[in-house]
């Protein structure tokens, strides 16, 4: 029988101000809401014990759904926004007991450098993946945030993309997404096209 994985506290806040602030999400299947506790003039605060995973979430303002713009946030599957948690076990760094770190040797018949032939030339590139279409750059704007992006998926990542939308006319668009734990930084590039 597998081990339980340990709970992490998490600390879920609402800085927007309100009267009364709850929050409902997929931390129990968003079968319940959690009162969150006034922390300042505006601010609210709860601290939920949560095993790691990646957890939507929405806040419940005054009765009325809020999801919160200063935090990270995602599309559902209906199209909802929702914030976005993602809960990473702790880990502690025990550096004392690290041997200096060995890359293991390649056979050499992953790198014998076999000259291309005219048949190499002759074939088709492969065919884009469908997935690769589904960028950042390509997707429809948050009417009520257009600065914000969706949680890119993760077969898009590392790769550079190119903006398919007629709105601009006159430049190049292209971009790309790396992650670095849950933080996913996106670069673009606007060029003028030369005429």
């Amino acid at each position: 029988m597998p081990e339980p994985a340990a709970l992490v506290p998490v600390a879920v806040n609402w800085t927007q101000g309100g009267s009364v602030v709850e929050v409902e999400g997929s931390f129990d299947n968003w079968q319940s809401r959690q009162a969150l506790h006034r922390s300042g003039n505006r601010e609210f605060a709860i601290v939920k014990m949560l095993p790691p995973g990646v957890y939507q979430y929405k806040f419940i303002v005054d009765g009325e759904w809020k999801y919160a713009p200063d935090q990270p946030a995602m599309y559902d599957e209906m199209g909802n926004v929702n914030n976005v948690l993602e809960v990473q076990e702790y880990v502690p760094e025990i550096l004392d007991s690290l041997d200096s770190f060995l890359a293991p040797s390649s056979p050499p018949d992953s790198y014998n450098n076999a000259l291309f032939t005219a048949d190499d030339f002759a074939k088709e590139p492969p065919a884009c993946p469908p997935h690769l279409h589904l960028t950042l750059l390509n997707v429809p704007q948050i009417p009520e945030s257009p600065n914000l992006l969706p949680r890119p998926q993760h077969v898009v990542l590392n790769h550079v993309y190119n903006d398919r939308s007629n709105t601009l006319t006159g430049v190049q668009v292209m971009g790309t997404t790396h992650r670095y734990r849950s933080k996913y930084i996106t670069v673009v590039f606007i060029k003028p096209n030369s005429v």
